[in-house]
């Protein structure tokens, strides 16, 4: 072997090593330094955004308080007895919709007699006697619970009716109505 072909076996090793050192230490550590710059990038964003947002906190809060007052205070100026009808002719119209036949759908007690409940309404209860399937008395229910009046089934007993495929109703209802400001109470 001569001297050029002994130099080159010899820088053959230190390529190699140059090779490996290159693909899987400075190779991978510029990866993950160019992950960890983006990554950077993204969560300065984010502290810039919530740095934004928290300008905006007490704005927020104020809005949060003025809410959670009109939310917890029943707004309505009618009596009782001007609410209820409406409320009536909905239900009845749940009814219909579902395939309810209704028999009654009656105030359980005299309406002079309601008083507000601990919930801050007046909790009136209505009897509601009707013949229906299994399905439509389910849907009906779900009418209810997806209605945005304030309606809750505190009794349900169902038997056996005269045909096949109906079943004889009974319910309780609670509904709350919002009470009579004290204003036009005098």
């Amino acid at each position: 072997m001569n001297q050029k072909q002994l130099r080159i076996l010899a820088a053959v090793p230190a390529v190699v090593g140059l090779f490996f050192w290159l693909q899987f230490l400075i190779l991978p550590q510029t990866r993950s330094a160019g992950r960890l710059g983006s990554e950077l990038t993204a969560l300065r964003g984010k502290v810039e955004r919530m740095q934004r947002d928290l300008g905006h906190l007490p704005e927020m809060e104020k809005k949060r308080d003025e809410l959670a007052v009109r939310t917890s205070v029943p707004v309505v100026s009618a009596p009782p007895e001007e609410q209820l009808p409406d409320l009536l002719d909905k239900i009845a119209q749940f009814a219909r919709t579902a395939r309810v036949r209704v028999v009654t759908l009656r105030p359980k007690q005299d309406l002079a007699k309601v008083q507000v409940g601990p919930s801050g309404y007046l909790e009136i209860p209505l009897e509601l006697e009707a013949t229906a399937g299994y399905h439509q008395v389910g849907r009906f229910l779900d009418q209810l619970e997806q209605s945005d009046s304030l309606v809750r089934l505190r009794e349900l007993e169902i038997h056996p009716g005269k045909e096949m495929w109906d079943q004889e109703v009974k319910m309780l209802l609670l509904v709350f109505l919002a009470p009579e400001p004290e204003a036009s109470k005098k």
